[in-house]
């Protein structure tokens, strides 16, 4: 067994601890003892992380958290309501293609990359189509690191009785939601971002009289009632499942737990990036989303206005120093992004910030001040 020789800097997948990917050497039986208890020690754990007590459950979706985002408006969206999404980026716009592919009727509301939607623009958009059934909105926008105003969003919804579906692939397990306080029927969640499991999996935590009014989808293996009844049932999956995947997850649902949970995760994000941020703007980067909308997952810059600068070369440059960090996505030109999620600390950072401006240095970025 070696050792991790690169440590991933990026918005997911991100890196894990060793006694975590230690997890996957043993291999089950996807009716083994072994696999009924992972799987029931993550249902259970991620439920409590959420504070959903008895009115919710995690229903496991293999695959990405796509999936889960995909199977979460399949069953919850009402045939003939349209689901408002709220997107300013990559992955808000990705849930508008989802409900193209469905055929579910979608509203959008958009605001730019670094702009956080305000309440009064769902609730005009409410006002004009009484339609809308749900809002499925992105917590925090991993193609530039933005947290959105989901507490706020929570507070309209639970006053004009709206369902509000709540992408937080990229914030559970790091930043607080509680569930029933905010009246959320669904949470979507991934393996490998803030949980620090590996990629394989993604989980709806649903609320269960929600699920129990769900819609039969047109689909089976996204049938998210289904999969939850089954799993109530039996205590295994439908189907085949990535047994080694949920054997990492149940370990890393163990090791956040012995963290000390969501505060001390927050705690440590939250001192990479003051880090990271700080580091880099020290040597003259510019962050693209103001800190007091900035996530402590993702930091985006921009690219240096320098004509020595390149970001292949700072990526390759970064890479052979131990470290991968992340283009910006294309509605964002000339950014890159890099990570404070994973098993990565303040020193891990630190030294990436070494190694940032010994490449800097190799390209003749010079002379850019202090940002």
């Amino acid at each position: 067994m070696t050792q991790r020789t690169k440590l991933l800097l990026t918005p997911g997948p991100v890196s894990v601890s060793y006694s975590t990917r230690e997890a996957m050497l043993t291999e089950y039986s996807s009716g083994d003892v072994e696999f009924t208890d992972n799987l029931r020690h993550a249902r259970a754990y991620l439920v409590s992380v959420a504070n959903g007590g008895a009115d919710y459950t995690a229903v496991p979706v293999p695959g990405s958290a796509t999936y889960a985002n995909e199977a979460v408006i399949a069953a919850l969206v009402p045939p003939g309501r349209t689901l408002l999404v709220h997107s300013n980026g990559i992955y808000g716009d990705r849930l508008a293609e989802i409900c193209e592919a469905l055929g579910t009727p979608v509203a959008m509301l958009r605001t730019g990359p670094f702009t956080p939607p305000a309440v009064a623009e769902f609730a005009a958009m409410l006002d004009a189509d009484p339609a809308i059934s749900h809002i499925f909105i992105v917590h925090c926008e991993t193609s530039t690191g933005l947290i959105n105003p989901l507490e706020e969003v929570a507070a309209l919804c639970r006053a004009r009785g709206i369902g509000l579906l709540v992408d937080a692939v990229a914030s559970f397990g790091a930043m607080p939601i509680d569930a029933p306080a905010l009246g959320l029927q669904a949470i979507t969640v991934s393996s490998n971002k803030c949980m620090e499991g590996v990629p394989g999996i993604g989980w709806a935590i649903v609320q269960r009289k929600a699920l129990e009014a769900a819609t039969k989808p047109k689909m089976l293996a996204l049938d998210l009632a289904d999969q939850a009844q089954h799993m109530d049932r039996t205590g295994l999956f439908r189907f085949t499942p990535p047994v080694q995947v949920l054997a990492a997850f149940a370990q890393a649902c163990r090791e956040h737990a012995a963290e000390g949970g969501v505060p001390a995760r927050l705690a440590r994000y939250q001192a990479n990036w003051r880090r990271l941020v700080d580091g880099m703007r020290q040597m003259g980067f510019r962050a693209a989303v103001p800190d007091q909308h900035a996530s402590p997952i993702v930091a985006t810059f921009h690219n240096p206005e320098h004509p020595a600068f390149d970001f292949d070369t700072l990526y390759q440059g970064m890479k052979r120093r131990g470290y991968i960090i992340f283009p910006g996505r294309l509605a964002l030109a000339n950014t890159f992004r890099i990570g404070c999620m994973g098993a990565v600390t303040e020193t891990d950072i630190a030294a990436a910030m070494v190694a940032v401006a010994e490449t800097m240095a190799e390209m003749g970025v010079t002379g850019l001040g202090r940002a």
